[in-house]
C-alpha cells in the first residue's frame, strides 16, 4: 500500500508537467506555423541569387544592395524622421492624457477610456482619408483660415508631405499609446504625490521623480507597440505623403510588388526585421528602469 503512495506521489509531478506542455503545444505550434516558418521563407528568400527561382544558387548580393545603396539610407534617414517625430507627438498628447484619465477623470474615467478605444475602430483607410479632407488644398483647416482671413490663399504643405504623413501616424497609432502608459500610471500610489507635495515638491518635480520613472513600463510597451510598426508602414505615405516622404515601408512594397524584385525586397524586410529585434530589446531594458531617484 506504501509503494502504491509512493508512486503515485512520483507520478503525479510529471503528469502535471505533462499536462503543461500539452496547454503549451496548441499555441508553441501556431506561432511555429503563421510566424517562424515564414521568417524562415524571408530569409531563405532574400539569399536566393534569383528568388522566387532557387536553380542559380545562394548569395548575399540583395544584402549589399540594400546596405550600400545611398539611396536606401536616405531613405532610412526619412524614415526615421518621420517616425520619431509621430512618436515624439504621441508621447507629448498620450502622457497628458493618460495621467488626466488615471489621477483627474474621476467619473468620466471609462468614459474616456472607451472614447479612445472606440476612436481606434474605425477603418484606417476611412481615417487617412479624413485628414485629405482636412488638410487638403480646399479642405477643412484651410477653409476656415480663409474664412477667418488669416490666410488669403489655400497654403499647400499641410498634405503630401512629410507634415501630413507625422499627422496621420501620430492619430492613427494614439490609441496604442496612451493605453499602456495609462495602465501603469494606474498602478502607481496617489499617495506618493500627495507625499511629495508635503515635502515641497512641484508639478515638475513630481514629474519627473515619481511620474515619469514609474510609468516608464507603460512608455516604453507602448514605443514597442507603435515605434516599430510605423517604420513598416506604407499605406499612409501612399495617401496623403509625398516624395519627401518616401519610408522604408514603400521600398520594400514597391520592390516586391512594382519591380518584382524579390531579393531586395526581402533582404530589406529582413534588415527592418532585425532592428525591430533591437529596438525592442533596448526597450524592455529600458522599460525596467523604473527606480525613483531620491
Amino acid at each position: 500500500m506504501a509503494s502504491v503512495s509512493v508512486q503515485a506521489k512520483g507520478t503525479a509531478p510529471r503528469r502535471r508537467r505533462f499536462t503543461h506542455w500539452r496547454y503549451l503545444f496548441i499555441p508553441t505550434a501556431l506561432l511555429l506555423v503563421f510566424f517562424v516558418a515564414p521568417m524562415i521563407l524571408m530569409v531563405r528568400m532574400s539569399i536566393l541569387r534569383y528568388p522566387p527561382n532557387s536553380t542559380g544558387g545562394y548569395t548575399f548580393a540583395h544584402y549589399v544592395n540594400v546596405l550600400g545603396d545611398p539611396i536606401y539610407r536616405r531613405i532610412a534617414v526619412t524614415t526615421f524622421i518621420i517616425a520619431t517625430s509621430a512618436q515624439v507627438l504621441m508621447l507629448a498628447v498620450g502622457i497628458p492624457l493618460a495621467y488626466i484619465m488615471a489621477f483627474k477623470a474621476g467619473r468620466w474615467e471609462l468614459i474616456l477610456l472607451l472614447l479612445l478605444v472606440l476612436a481606434d475602430e474605425l477603418n484606417p483607410i476611412v481615417k487617412i482619408y479624413a485628414w485629405r479632407m482636412l488638410l487638403g488644398r480646399e479642405g477643412l483647416i484651410n477653409g476656415f483660415l480663409m474664412r477667418v482671413h488669416l490666410i488669403s490663399q489655400p497654403v499647400t504643405w499641410m498634405l503630401f508631405g512629410r507634415f501630413s504623413v507625422i499627422i496621420t501616424l501620430a492619430t492613427s497609432w494614439i490609441t496604442y499609446t496612451t493605453i499602456p502608459i495609462y495602465a501603469a500610471m494606474k498602478a502607481i500610489d496617489p499617495a506618493l504625490f500627495h507625499a511629495a507635495e508635503d515635502l515641497g515638491a512641484g508639478w515638475w518635480t513630481k514629474a519627473r521623480k515619481i511620474l515619469l520613472p514609474l510609468a516608464a513600463p507603460g512608455i516604453f510597451i507602448a514605443m514597442i507597440l507603435v515605434y516599430i510598426p510605423m517604420f513598416t508602414d506604407f499605406v499612409t505615405n501612399n495617401l496623403v505623403g509625398g516624395t519627401n516622404s518616401y519610408m522604408l515601408g514603400n521600398a520594400v512594397n514597391d520592390l516586391i510588388l512594382s519591380t518584382n524584385n524579390w531579393g531586395d525586397g526581402a533582404a530589406l524586410n529582413f534588415v527592418l526585421l532585425v532592428l525591430s529585434v533591437v529596438l525592442s530589446l533596448i526597450a524592455y531594458r529600458l522599460a525596467k528602469l523604473n527606480r525613483i531617484d531620491v
